[in-house]
């Protein structure tokens, strides 16, 4: 589990701040990826599902790093989120042609976070038998 801290910090650094500028300053959005709204409705929704979604998963981030109860709930989000991103944003590029450097390496991002999330799960069982038969050694 030594190496669950970089991993949250990492995974902190990432969403958080992200979050947190495309909740307060949607014209970013548009410079960077293109993306804007015609209505205030719109820029609304973009607030939430770029800023506020990322936001949650950097606050997760935050609450597993606190407390590392939470990090497993973490590593569900990421597998989950990371995955169905990266699998979308390749369907995207796929069908739109938007294959740019940020759209090539968001997708990178988000298929790492994805993956490296599932094998965080799938060795976590075995990383917590470990360390609680350490903590058993030391005991006896």
């Amino acid at each position: 589990m030594k190496y669950s801290k970089p991993y949250i910090i990492f995974t902190l650094l990432v969403w958080l701040p992200w979050g947190l500028v495309c909740v307060f300053n949607t014209d970013i959005i548009l410079e960077i990826i293109g993306v804007t709204s015609i209505h205030p409705t719109g820029n609304t929704d973009v607030r939430v599902m770029y800023g506020g979604v990322q936001f949650a998963v950097g606050l997760m981030a935050a609450l597993a790093l606190h407390d590392r109860r939470h990090f497993e709930r973490l590593l569900w989000t990421l597998a989950f989120l990371g995955s169905s991103m990266a699998i979308s944003r390749f369907y995207g590029v796929v069908v739109d042609g938007s294959g740019t450097v940020y759209t090539w390496g968001v997708l990178a991002y988000e298929a790492f976070a994805g993956a490296s999330a599932i094998g965080w799960l799938m060795l976590l069982p075995r990383l917590q038998a470990q360390q609680e038969s350490n903590t058993g050694d030391r005991e006896g």
